[in-house]
């Protein structure tokens, strides 16, 4: 079976070919890094899309989730779409994003469990006051 991320990386790739091929005049031929504000704004916009589907609004009756399950699958999608042309366009492989996972990874493990101001609420007041 193929690396997913790697195959992830390789249909979005393709996928944006397609769109230079079939609208060589459009939003696809501006340079890359041109495009990557209109990716961002797209990832901000399918995040609020998720967000309705995730019952954030207190003054609504709430929706069941096992029933919009497919919705916010779909969401998701779209997010993972936007972030991976995010990521292409601005040079990046699967192997830089999955390096730099890996050290955020470890650097957020490590403030969990090394830093002060990461610890717990529970304590002494004391371990509450540290910076």
């Amino acid at each position: 079976m193929p690396d997913r991320l790697d195959a992830l990386f390789a249909q979005q790739k393709a996928l944006e070919q397609m769109y230079v091929a079939r609208r060589s005049e459009g939003f696809y031929s501006l340079p890359p890094m041109e495009r990557c504000t209109t990716w961002t704004r797209a990832l901000l916009h399918e995040v609020c899309e998720l967000d309705d589907e995730l019952n954030w609004k207190p003054w609504k009756n709430p929706q069941d989730l096992n029933q919009n399950r497919e919705r916010r699958l779909d969401e998701m999608a779209d997010i993972l779409h936007f972030f991976l042309q995010l990521a292409l366009d601005q040079g990046f492989t699967a192997d830089d994003l999955f390096a730099a996972y890996q050290r955020k990874h470890e650097e957020n493990r490590r403030r969990q469990e090394q830093d002060p101001r990461y610890r717990p609420t529970e304590g002494t007041e004391e371990d509450r006051a540290a910076p």
